[in-house]
């Protein structure tokens, strides 16, 4: 190619060119996990943050009433433990917290009395008469490495009469020891030894109940949320991998550690009405518990493990691996398990 002053201009052959965009596409191809893990190491640091604030809202709230809050809260002339929608209160924990992390206002609105159900006449009045509250979105709760969803009753239960409401979902809950809901094993035909986690209870856990040592317990941990109808990341409810979770499985783990269970969170009734199958989105699971035999793990998007909190106010990485019994023992408040500091 020639310029006008006569002087010849060189331009790219299809080969350099090529060449060009080849580096091009290999530099990009080793810099994109590296942007992929500072931004989750990012999202991480959040999430450390958040069990953190809830940490310190569980240790405020002890010291203005000498005890951890409780687990769940049924009337106590309930005469045994209730089942979802079963005319109860089921107030959560989570909902204790509202004015200890600067949402008093959310707190203030919230009926304690009627709870996250109460009683039905027909239906839950709790249910809706908090479900404004129950719709608000708390940056608090929410993991930047998970996805942000909802939560819609199947329409397939009760007639769709309590399909209406959309409630928030959030990504952490409370340890509630290493059987079920129910602190039982009604379902598998063995009675291993049930140890008392700082949650699971209706109260009367105080820092002094720790014989295990705070910093040897696990308080808090975090839970993914399902799909729309799928209950898991449900934070207004008690229920397994909603506002609860158990140390049955390891983190992100599909087995529990009877080998009884396989495919993930046992959860209640028919499949598509509570429990929403998604393996690729780390949510196993499989339908047919009755609510007290429910059971659900600590499940995360974080690589190789999921934050916990515990009761000394520390949050730690715990690996997927980690030893079966030393988990229980971890998420156990007075089983006297004698766990070195490099065992998980």
């Amino acid at each position: 190619m020639r310029h006008r002053s006569g002087r010849s201009v060189r331009g790219f052959t299809l080969i350099e060119l090529l060449v060009v965009i080849a580096i091009i596409a290999v530099l990009i191809a080793l810099l994109l996990p590296a942007v992929q893990a500072a931004r989750e190491a990012a999202r991480r640091i959040q999430c450390v943050n958040n069990l953190k604030q809830l940490g310190l809202a569980i240790h405020n709230y002890i010291s203005s009433n000498d005890t951890l809050p409780a687990g769940r809260i049924w009337p106590n002339s309930a005469g045994g433990f209730p089942t979802i929608f079963s005319g109860r209160q089921n107030t959560t924990w989570f909902c204790l917290m509202l004015p200890l992390i600067e949402q008093s206002a959310l707190g203030n609105s919230f009926n304690y009395t009627l709870g996250s159900e109460g009683p039905n006449t027909p239906l839950p009045q709790g249910f809706f008469a908090n479900s404004t509250i129950a719709q608000t979105k708390l940056s608090v709760f929410q993991c930047p490495s998970d996805r942000v969803l909802q939560f819609q009753i199947n329409p397939g239960y009760a007639g769709g009469a309590l399909s209406g409401v959309l409630l928030t979902k959030g990504n952490y809950g409370v340890s509630w020891g290493n059987t079920d809901w129910g602190a039982q094993f009604s379902n598998s035909g063995l009675a291993p030894q049930y140890r008392t986690s700082a949650f699971g209870h209706d109260g009367s856990i105080t820092i002094a109940s720790f014989i295990d040592g705070t910093s040897n317990t696990v308080m808090t941990g975090e839970v993914l949320q399902g799909a729309q109808f799928d209950i898991r990341g449900v934070m207004w409810s008690s229920i397994p991998g909603g506002g609860s979770f158990m140390s049955r499985f390891t983190p992100n783990g599909q087995t529990d550690y009877l080998q009884i269970k396989t495919g993930g969170d046992f959860l209640n009734n028919a499949p598509g009405l509570f429990c929403v199958n998604e393996p690729v989105q780390g949510l196993p699971c499989t339908a047919g518990a009755s609510d007290n035999a429910a059971f659900a793990g600590s499940r995360s998007k974080h690589p190789g493990g999921v934050n916990a909190g515990f009761a000394d106010g520390s949050v730690r990485f715990i690996k997927n691996t980690i030893n079966p019994l030393i988990w229980i023992g971890l998420n156990s408040i007075n089983g006297n398990e004698v766990i070195s500091a490099d065992a998980y």
